[in-house]
């Protein structure tokens, strides 16, 4: 029983080393019941040479430490006491943009660059604000506009608004949220793959039916790779930059990022909008607290991340006949909003196990990067409390 076991890690293993350059997969891992991410995945430093590397912005925020309060020690034992006993790779309790616990387990440590998975999506977000608020685009901008492409097909009639809430309209693929088949992944860790051909390719961009009509753009949620890639393409049309650019000087610069990061782009430099973004965990930090810092602002930027951060749209009311997102009612800007565990939260989420959560009514936040999902409702658990935490 236990060489079984062995020899099936070994196969996982092996199999996320066949995506660990992709950043994507047909068939995503799983362990334990649910989604995994092995470590040769979530912690690849590099990959090939038409990959963007990231730079540290001009002037990195600062990130201060303190040791937890009276009341907060028991939630910070917790968490030690989780780190040890559950597959975390690293774990952060945030007060604002000082660390008030953080970990790590081996192999990963403070120089790892952590995959985000589908947290990219959240990235891919904050960069269609900055995108609306410098003018480029409109929450009512279609995508067949921008993406010439995409004009006449299904797709092209979904707005960014209709995109940023999952609600495009477009069919679904694989069940777990891709859109790539078989000979399309190896394609794309061949460098042979064009994003916008395939977003453009009928299986993709035609609309999806329902029990007795074609659904029409922001009519139902469905969680997909489809709408994030789709947006991260018009960013780079509208402002006339791969989105790996804009993202450096829109989304990593602003945040002040400290540390050179990985994103994922095909040969033409299109962006994998739907992941993508591989930073360090103090970067991931970074992100974490500039994206709350945003929220609070009045401006047109602030006021994006505001709604982002809001349900936009809501999923299943049944969770079990949820697809994705079971423990989460609703769904902001590319957000996971309504989490049933922790109300009051709002959360960036990647496959196997990647969160980033923020409190609404304070600076509390969690980070979390993990080879396994199975655990994550103990994550939400100390969330829950952590935002009831009082220096």
């Amino acid at each position: 029983m236990k060489r079984a076991a062995q020899y099936s890690l070994q196969l996982l293993a092996a199999a996320a080393l066949a995506f660990c350059t992709s950043a994507i997969a047909q068939v995503t891992p799983v362990a334990d019941g649910g989604a995994a991410a092995p470590d040769e995945w979530l912690l690849a430093k590099t990959g090939p040479r038409w990959f963007q590397i990231t730079q540290p912005s001009p002037n990195p925020s600062t990130l201060n430490t303190r040791a937890p309060s009276a009341g907060e020690k028991a939630l910070v034992d917790r968490a030690r006491a989780l780190v040890g006993q559950r597959p975390a790779k690293a774990f952060a309790l945030m007060d604002g943009n000082t660390i008030v616990y953080s970990a790590f387990n081996a192999p990963a440590d403070s120089e790892s660059l952590f995959f985000g998975m589908s947290m990219g999506k959240t990235v891919t977000a904050m960069a269609v604000g900055q995108a609306i608020c410098a003018g480029k685009l409109t929450l009512q901008s279609k995508a067949g506009d921008v993406l010439l492409e995409l004009q006449g097909k299904a797709l092209g009639n979904a707005t960014v608004h209709d995109l940023l809430r999952m609600a495009s309209g477009a069919a679904e693929q694989n069940g777990d949220s891709t859109i790539w088949t078989p000979e399309q992944t190896k394609d794309w860790n061949q460098g042979l793959l064009n994003l916008a051909e395939l977003i453009a390719t009928d299986r993709i961009s035609k609309a999806a039916r329902g029990a007795f009509s074609e659904y029409k753009p922001g009519e139902a949620f469905a969680y997909k790779s489809t709408d994030p890639m789709t947006l991260g393409l018009m960013v780079s049309r509208a402002t006339g930059m791969p989105l790996s650019h804009w993202i450096q000087e829109q989304v990593l610069n602003p945040m002040g990022a400290a540390h050179p990061g990985l994103y994922s782009q095909d040969r033409a430099k299109n962006g994998l909008g739907d992941s993508g973004m591989r930073l360090r965990m103090e970067d991931w930090m970074r992100f974490a607290v500039w994206v709350k810092e945003s929220s609070k602002k009045s401006d047109c930027f602030g006021d994006f991340v505001k709604a982002a951060m809001a349900k936009q749209i809501g999923n299943d009311r049944n969770p079990a006949a949820r697809k994705h997102g079971r423990m989460f009612g609703g769904y902001g800007y590319l957000i996971w909003t309504e989490n049933t565990t922790a109300p009051g939260t709002a959360w960036a989420t990647g496959w196997g196990g990647q969160r980033i959560g923020w409190n609404y009514g304070n600076d509390q936040m969690v980070v979390v990067f993990s080879s396994r999902e199975a655990w994550i409702p103990e994550v939400y658990e100390l969330a829950r409390d952590w935002g009831k935490a009082r220096n």
